[in-house]
């Protein structure tokens, strides 16, 4: 009976050591976990904070592009503007059209006696109005095209908010330390049973 309980115990001694180290076992694994949970949230904040700043430094530069190009048309609208203003007789309307570097030659005249009307090349104002409807339309799609845009920005920077949403590190820290607790709990359950 003797050399049974002793080969029991023998069987035992084992188990009896794992079950003596098994909290540090659970100890060193769980810092192991928390630290390598650590070092990729550290990391990736690192990168988030690199790609942020760098897409700060773009937005400001396409930002200081936009002020150069708005203010270069307002110039540019202001001169028409001016041109278009000052042209009130036929003569005057004739005299402004080589203002407009971008019109093809009109070949524009002012017709004797006729105080309002001037006449123009016929297939050089079909080309003008032409471009003049293809502007227009481009300019429509532009604009629809932008609006459109600005909706897919919107549902980018919701998408943004949710996803930073996520449970901070010690909030999944404290979630894996539940189900690490979990997991000793029913190892100690079933080790009580044996």
């Amino acid at each position: 009976m003797l050399t049974k309980v002793t080969a029991l115990l023998s069987k035992l001694d084992p188990l009896h050591w794992i079950l003596t180290h098994l909290i540090w076992i659970v100890l060193v694994g769980s810092i192991y976990v928390g630290g390598h949970m650590w070092l990729q949230e550290h990391d990736s904040r690192v990168a988030a904070d690199a790609a942020i700043k760098a897409s700060q430094t773009t937005i400001a530069q396409l930002q200081q592009q936009i002020a150069t190009t708005d203010n270069q048309a307002a110039q540019k609208v202001q001169t028409i503007v001016k041109v278009v203003h000052d042209a009130q007789t036929p003569a005057q309307v004739v005299a402004a059209l080589p203002q407009f570097p971008d019109l093809p030659v009109l070949s524009a005249r002012t017709v004797p006696g006729d105080p309002v009307d001037v006449e123009v090349a016929a297939q050089p104002l079909m080309d003008l109005i032409g471009r003049y409807e293809t502007v227009v339309t481009n300019l429509n799609a532009c604009q629809a095209d932008f609006t459109t845009q600005k909706a897919i920005d919107v549902q980018k920077d919701t998408q943004i908010a949710i996803l930073r949403k996520k449970p901070k590190f010690w909030h999944r820290v404290g979630s894996a330390a539940k189900l690490i607790g979990i997991g000793i709990g029913i190892g100690a359950i079933v080790a009580g049973h044996l």
